[in-house]
């Protein structure tokens, strides 16, 4: 059976699909085709988006943007009479070998969209001294509870344009809230892309999260900002 949450993420993750490279806009009204009841919105948590993130992840199609896995060696050999190839022919061979090639590729291509949603981070103009507004915090105090206080610099680019808050305001947020706040753990891990983060424990369980990356980071807060978005709507007094 399809719960609420996998019907109120479907219609955020068709949204995003239909422009993968543009921002996420408020989402359909509540007469639309496939939106779930206004009283769904307010039923689930951070940690509930995380899940089914989670799901539509493992389930969904192989991710592109992800590092290649190493090849397997293989033990076979084309001729049993092979004598051991030189170092010379060793060295060679090591490097230009399909794998080493696939990760340069990789690590280029990563630093180009990273440098790509930066320039779109950079473009987002905001008052230095404007307080965040109650969609904003809502985003921004779901990623420090429950994902980390330590968010890397690419993270903090996408929340910048997931809520259309300045950068440098999104990084200013996070420093003064460890300042005020530093209280629960956080465990040291690697994302995909290979950088350094801490976590919360919340966020690392096995059952809920693969290894964390840009890409799922983006998911999981746009699924949450368009539900943020929704409670929010649901909540406005009625016009006459």
């Amino acid at each position: 059976m399809t719960s609420p949450l996998h019907v109120l993420a479907r219609a955020a993750c068709d949204a995003v699909d239909s422009s993968p490279d543009s921002t996420p806009s408020p989402g359909p009204d509540d007469s639309s085709t496939g939106s779930p009841p206004r009283s769904w919105y307010s039923s689930t948590s951070g940690s509930d988006v995380v899940h089914f993130a989670t799901l539509r992840y493992r389930d969904g199609s192989p991710d592109l943007d992800s590092p290649p896995q190493p090849l397997r060696p293989s033990h076979a050999s084309n001729h049993a009479g092979n004598s051991s190839p030189s170092p010379t022919r060793r060295k060679s061979s090591k490097k230009h070998s399909p794998d080493a090639m696939l990760q340069i590729k990789y690590k280029q291509k990563m630093r180009a969209k990273r440098q790509l949603f930066m320039e779109r981070a950079m473009r987002i103009k905001s008052l230095d001294n404007s307080p965040v507004n109650d969609h904003q915090l809502h985003v921004l105090r779901m990623v420090y509870d429950q994902i980390t206080m330590y968010p890397p610099e690419s993270w903090m680019v996408l929340i910048a344009i997931v809520i259309r808050r300045a950068f440098k305001q999104v990084k200013n947020w996070f420093s003064n809230e460890r300042q005020k706040n530093k209280e629960g753990n956080s465990v040291r891990t690697e994302t995909k892309e290979g950088d350094k983060v801490r976590l919360r424990p919340l966020a690392l369980q096995p059952q809920w999260c693969p290894q964390w990356s840009d890409a799922f980071f983006e998911e999981v807060i746009m699924i949450y900002d368009y539900k943020v978005l929704m409670d929010l709507r649901a909540n406005e007094p009625a016009t006459c």
